[in-house]
């Protein structure tokens, strides 16, 4: 690819990816992905969390700067002493086991014969430290995939419970580090048809 002062092909908005956007396994070392193409319905043990409400999903990321000063009052020396990821998520389908897990605990959900949910025991610090991933269709074409490898819910957002309003689950997580990370970000061309048809 040239280097261009300016590609507008380089901007994009976030939108999800066809078939599902946010997942995560409830299983003690999952196997996290590598890449941005494979299918997370093909990995054993992830579980789809469903439709995100409009906003997506925002990722942040806080420093702590130890700030050093000399003799003069000026600052001679700054060093970040503290890093901390958080990503920050809405679940609409509140009525999906793996929404209902992520937010009471996995052990505190209990699920009908159709699949969906019915019972939560609430009980205090029942929590999951789960991975997420997140998939996302570039304007350009491009798969992007967020996957972190460990969060930890660090706030929870009222659930409203008002007439004519969506009940939503909405959780902010903070990235937990494994194997010396917390996340990666992968990318990739989705296969063309005619291309995944030939298995070349």
């Amino acid at each position: 690819m040239a280097n261009k002062d300016i590609d507008t092909t380089l901007i994009t908005v976030g939108q999800p990816s066809e078939g599902g956007c946010c997942w995560t396994c409830f299983a003690e070392n999952p196997t996290l992905p590598t890449d941005a193409a494979t299918k997370m319905s093909t990995l054993t043990g992830w579980e789809s969390l469903g439709e995100l409400s409009e906003n997506g999903f925002t990722e942040g990321k806080t420093v702590t700067e130890g700030k050093h000063k000399g003799w003069h009052g000026s600052i001679v020396l700054a060093a970040v002493t503290d890093e901390e990821n958080t990503y920050k998520a809405e679940f609409i389908e509140v009525n999906r086991p793996s929404a209902a897990k992520l937010r009471y605990g996995s052990k505190n959900v209990e699920t009908a014969a159709d699949g969906s949910v019915s019972h939560v025991a609430g009980k205090v610090g029942a929590g999951d430290q789960v991975p997420l991933v997140f998939d996302e269709l570039e304007s350009n074409g491009y798969l992007r995939r967020t996957v972190v490898r460990k969060a930890s819910i660090s706030s929870f957002d009222d659930v409203p419970h008002n007439r004519g309003a969506l009940m939503v689950y909405g959780m902010t997580f903070t990235a937990i580090e494994v194997d010396g990370g917390m996340f990666d970000i992968y990318r990739a061309k989705p296969a063309s048809p005619a291309t995944a048809s030939s298995g070349k």
